[in-house]
């Protein structure tokens, strides 16, 4: 082999392990923001621990990712590009991953929780401006859902509020004491919990992967396996300020309101993973809290929430930063 042939081998070596690295740090980071985000509501109810959220995110999270997780990484990883254009570009994918996990970190640093969908697919778009190549229609259908999903989150949630909570409250308080009570609020939220983290692993881990799986870095079973791990230890490390944001500094949670914002939230992001479409978790649940917000507090009082108003400020723009910056990376690496 001759010393050309040994740079070539190394260099895609280095861009291997690099796109590797960013994959699992860009799910440590979703971990952080979208997982911890996921288990603010029950957090703010005072019903699980930090510790208990954690063991829930690695188990379900992992498991909903080997089992529900493949179309929304066909999308990421196939689909909005085209057929072929991410195959084999792993300086695309490092790109991709780069500009993401940038957005994330800056996001977890600020306390926000923020749109890992967005993250990537704008990244994802940016990279597609370069090589002038992406899915117009796939890119419409995303919009579609990015729109729709946090309004029907914010919809159910405040519909929920408003009819099904004090009649629930009063009706476990009629039946069953105050001991009683929280035992079933306890398994209640539990498996809500499960369920939310099993719909969090089919589509938010996608979207860490998806582009390293693309390019051929990852098999599908062992990304997930890898990214759940990652997602564990970034809820772990970095998730305390984010689930202090959503479930405590919004609205104080009860633990009926948890029950509920999850079972709304992980619903819907699990028919969009059965479509193949990335959301945003974080988005849909903090909608969700919002909902519960406008019905317990009134809607002129929750929309002057300071957290609110940075919160809906900062999400449409992160796509276009992160577009922004991936494009800009293609272009210094060219």
């Amino acid at each position: 082999m001759g010393d050309e042939e040994r740079k070539g081998t190394i260099m895609i070596d280095l861009l291997t392990a690099l796109t590797a690295a960013a994959s699992l740090i860009l799910a440590l980071n979703i971990g952080a923001n979208n997982s911890a985000a996921e288990m603010g509501p029950a957090c703010g109810a005072g019903i699980r621990s930090r510790r208990q959220a954690l063991i829930l995110i690695a188990v379900f999270c992992t498991a909903g990712a080997v089992f529900a997780g493949n179309r929304v990484v066909e999308t990421v990883g196939h689909k909005l590009l085209g057929e072929g254009t991410l195959a084999g570009n792993k300086t695309g994918a490092l790109i991709i991953l780069i500009s993401a996990f940038s957005l994330m970190g800056a996001a977890n640093l600020f306390r926000l929780p923020l749109s890992s969908a967005h993250a990537v697919v704008g990244a994802t778009v940016g990279l597609g401006l370069y090589y002038a190549k992406f899915n117009t229609p796939v890119m419409i259908n995303l919009l579609i859902w990015w729109v729709v999903t946090p309004l029907a989150s914010l919809l159910f949630s405040y519909l929920l509020g408003r009819l099904l909570h004090q009649r629930a409250r009063d009706l476990l308080n009629v039946r069953y004491g105050e001991q009683n009570i929280r035992r079933v609020l306890g398994w209640a939220i539990t498996l809500s919990g499960c369920w939310m983290a099993f719909s969090a692993g089919s589509n938010s881990l996608a979207k860490a992967l998806g582009p390293a799986v693309g390019a051929g870095v990852f098999t599908p079973t062992t990304a997930a396996v890898a990214g759940g791990l990652a997602m564990a230890c970034g809820a772990l490390l970095l998730g305390g300020r984010v689930i202090r944001t959503v479930g405590k500094e919004i609205t104080p949670i009860c633990p009926i309101c948890a029950v509920l914002v999850e079972l709304v939230a992980g619903s819907i992001v699990f028919s969009a993973s059965r479509y193949g479409i990335p959301v945003s978790l974080a988005e849909i649940v903090t909608c969700s809290v919002i909902g519960f917000s406008c019905a317990a507090n009134g809607v002129g009082k929750t929309s002057t929430n300071l957290h609110v108003r940075r919160i809906l400020a900062f999400w449409p723009a992160s796509p276009v930063i992160a577009g922004a910056f991936a494009l800009g990376l293609r272009l210094l690496f060219n």
